[in-house]
């Protein structure tokens, strides 16, 4: 009797937060989608470098690491609820602002404002659902998580192809979006974790005790904002490329990790996890470097962006199973801040670093990214063979 209790107390504990979080993932996923081409379609009518729209790209990122280190100890401080939803509303106001100057280096700073708002989110809700998880099943959970960010990212270009991208009324439909997210969390006062918190984010502690953990998050992070942020300018500046391919590549990467990250996430369950990431790195990678040369056939690009990004997200999906498995009770808090913090530094290193050679070949400068990119993860996982499969 006492056990049947039990469960259904962790049941109802469990249930409203992946329910919520889901719902309020989808939301941040709509805003993301639609913002990250955005400010890269609108940058590119001011005749910004590739270079330099990789760095405006990125520098949330930088905001969201700072983030990352101080979102435990707020969590504890305040709560869940109250610290993901001020971090929302920081980043809604950052939102609507970016549209209303062009002046790089405030570009810059409202960017990275606009990190801070969201790591607050991103570092708490993925720790909520570490904590309220149990082992069995936890690969495909985080996979639905990750896939009701993808439906919101898919659905988010569509902001642009409703209103275009040189009013500023999409910069406040996003900013929307960021607040709608909000609202699922409110819902869970109450129903938040009671877990205590070891320490602030470290990311030296997942690189110390789960270095395959660490370079998945460098890979999935490098290659995420690098393709968010770069391929609809690059297809804008291609000779023979077609247009619509601008506002079509982000949506079929949305879907394409949407659809895929469940079917992973079972290839994970049944024949281990460092087995699956380095097929999947290694083929989703390889169609990613396609994407340049296909740029004037509408269909093979969709369907190579579709399966590049949707296999390589699946790292993400596949490093937080790992991590949840690692580490345990307040752990998981500072290492899941330490995931996020490489994750964004990731995102903050490789569009700028993709940008430099696209600005040096814009053909090749893709390619050249991902086979590095993809060389260093087998690297790590060929020296890391002999540890535990679920590190």
């Amino acid at each position: 009797m006492f056990r049947k209790f039990t469960n259904a107390a962790d049941t109802m504990t469990i249930a409203p937060g992946m329910v919520m979080i889901s719902l309020s993932a989808i939301a941040l996923g709509a805003a993301f989608g639609g913002y990250l081409p955005l400010i890269a379609l609108w940058m590119e009518t001011l005749e910004v470098s590739f270079q330099q729209i990789g760095i405006v790209s990125g520098a949330s990122a930088l905001g969201i690491i700072c983030s990352a280190y101080f979102a435990p100890h707020l969590a504890q401080k305040y709560g869940y609820v109250v610290t993901i939803n001020i971090g929302l509303i920081i980043a809604a106001i950052m939102t609507v602002l970016f549209r209303y100057t062009e002046n790089y280096a405030a570009w810059l700073a409202i960017r990275f404002a606009g990190g801070l708002g969201l790591g607050l989110h991103w570092v708490l809700t993925e720790a909520w659902l570490a904590n309220i998880v149990s082992d069995h099943g936890r690969t495909r959970v985080m996979a639905i998580y990750a896939t009701a960010i993808s439906v919101g990212f898919a659905a988010g270009p569509g902001i642009i192809w409703l209103f275009g991208f040189a009013t500023p009324t999409p910069f406040y439909l996003i900013a929307a979006f960021l607040l709608i997210a909000a609202l699922p969390i409110y819902i869970l006062r109450g129903h938040e974790p009671n877990a205590e918190f070891s320490s602030g984010g470290s990311p030296l502690l997942l690189i110390r005790r789960a270095p395959t953990v660490a370079s998945a998050c460098i890979v999935a992070g490098g290659v995420d904002l690098a393709l968010i942020s770069l391929v609809p300018a690059m297809v804008a500046r291609s000779p023979g490329a077609e247009p619509v391919l601008a506002l079509s590549l982000v949506p079929a990467m949305a879907l394409g990790t949407m659809f895929l990250q469940y079917p992973i996430a079972i290839m994970a369950d049944r024949y281990g996890l460092r087995k699956v990431s380095i097929i999947i790195a290694t083929t989703g990678l390889s169609f990613c470097s396609l994407i340049p040369f296909f740029l004037d056939s509408i269909i093979i690009a969709i369907g190579v962006a579709f399966l590049g990004a949707g296999l390589v997200y699946g790292l993400y999906s596949i490093g937080l199973a790992m991590l949840s498995k690692r580490f345990t009770g307040g752990e998981i808090v500072a290492a899941n801040a330490g995931f996020v913090i490489i994750f964004e530094a990731a995102n903050l290193m490789g569009p700028g670093i993709a940008g430099v050679l696209l600005d040096m070949n814009i053909r090749l400068g893709l390619p050249i990214f991902m086979i590095s990119i993809g060389v260093f993860y087998l690297v790590i996982s060929w020296v890391r063979r002999h540890a535990n499969p679920d590190e």
